[in-house]
């Protein structure tokens, strides 16, 4: 390593990555318990969607309440707050019997997801070394991919053994118990937030709006990907549902291997070809997916560093202000997929699933020109 890490970073890091390991889990358990839901509720699709609208419209105002808490708690007051109010959709889950509690659910689902997420990248930030920020934060997002590929199978174990669908999202509620206790333990204490007569202005609109639009752009084509892979395998390439599945939990695994890929060998040095490479593999990935090449689906996980690497660039890049730009982004990526959710399924219906997956190319061409460009300004400046 680098660097020799301390006890608190130590503390920070690895609240971070257990943060994020539940929250990915929370986040990823909502799919397969969706058809459930729809036919034991007897509810159309719709209202599924609305459920998932919800959970983001609900994110956006659960990251800007986070930004205000963070100016009076510090990092170990609130992460263990965060952790017990996170608590609330496993005990409600149980109750849900109706479309309306569906949707009162997926607004604490989409409270404990965006305050869980929020806090576990500033957790990492706090913990790493600034010359191995890029890697450690591609390490915590290795934690997303196992998070991500445990509900799926957890699910299915749960109900081949008939079982409850909210036993998962009550587990988690036990979890979250066990994980404030563990935070109270290792985060340090009598860390106070950081206060200045004058608050730094944030960058100007011409700077940030441009990094925001990429980051919306490459979130939108990974969950569009992440969303609609099955489908479009199914639908259009004729895959049963099992092998789909399949399909998209390689595309899981080459996300995390990728992302730990980074952790290992990828040094700041390396850190700008590294982010155009592998948004460049990940659009060529998905257009010949898009054509009917079922192997090259499971490839645009080689996106993977995209987004640790850029999160780490932010607080490189604005170091007095890194706290309110991650919020902004979070707010602005949970905004962009309320309008993905209530717009794709719509666009598959009046066209094809084959011409909705021709999304996750554009967004994440989008995101690959700002980058490039982005970086050939920095670039300029620096000669």
């Amino acid at each position: 390593m680098s660097a020799v890490l301390d006890k608190s970073h130590l503390g920070f890091l690895s609240s971070g990555f257990a943060t994020l390991i539940v929250v990915a889990f929370i986040d990823n358990v909502r799919g397969p318990i969706l058809p459930v839901l729809c036919q034991s509720l007897q509810i159309p699709y719709e209202i599924a969607g609305l459920f998932l609208t919800v959970g983001c419209v609900t994110a956006v105002l659960a990251t800007w309440l986070l930004g205000i808490a963070l100016r009076h708690w510090g990092e170990r007051e609130l992460t263990v707050a965060i952790c017990l109010i996170s608590t609330l959709p496993g005990w409600f889950a149980p109750q849900v019997a109706s479309a309306h509690e569906l949707l009162g659910l997926g607004v604490l689902l989409g409270s404990a997801i965006a305050l869980l997420g929020s806090i576990c990248s500033i957790l990492t930030i706090i913990g790493s070394p600034q010359e191995a920020r890029g890697r450690y934060v591609a390490f915590q997002h290795v934690m997303y991919g196992l998070g991500s590929m445990a509900a799926p199978l957890l699910f299915a174990a749960l109900f081949e053994a008939q079982k409850p669908w909210w036993w998962l999202l009550r587990a988690t509620s036990w979890m979250l118990l066990g994980l404030a206790a563990y935070c109270a333990k290792v985060l340090p204490k009598g860390r106070k937030p950081e206060r200045q007569a004058t608050p730094h202005p944030l960058p100007h609109l011409r700077i940030m709006g441009p990094k925001l639009l990429m980051f919306a752009s490459y979130v939108a084509g990974e969950v569009l990907v992440s969303m609609w892979m099955t489908s479009l395998l199914v639908s259009e390439q004729h895959k049963t549902p099992a092998e789909a599945s399949q399909y998209l939990s390689l595309f899981f695994i080459i996300l995390a291997l990728s992302r730990f890929s980074c952790f290992l060998f990828v040094r700041q040095s390396w850190e700008k070809p590294v982010l155009l490479a592998s948004l460049a593999l990940a659009i060529i990935s998905s257009i010949l997916g898009q054509q009917g090449y079922s192997w090259a689906l499971p490839a645009i996980g080689l996106l993977g560093p995209f987004y640790p690497l850029s999160m780490a660039r932010v607080s490189l890049q604005f170091p007095a202000t890194w706290k309110q730009m991650t919020l902004i982004i979070y707010a602005t990526i949970q905004s962009t997929l309320a309008l993905m959710h209530m717009t794709v399924g719509n666009l598959a219906d009046h066209f094809s699933m084959k011409i909705a997956f021709l999304l996750p190319p554009c967004f994440l061409g989008v995101a690959w020109v700002i980058l490039s460009r982005e970086l050939s300004t920095r670039s300029q400046r620096t000669v």
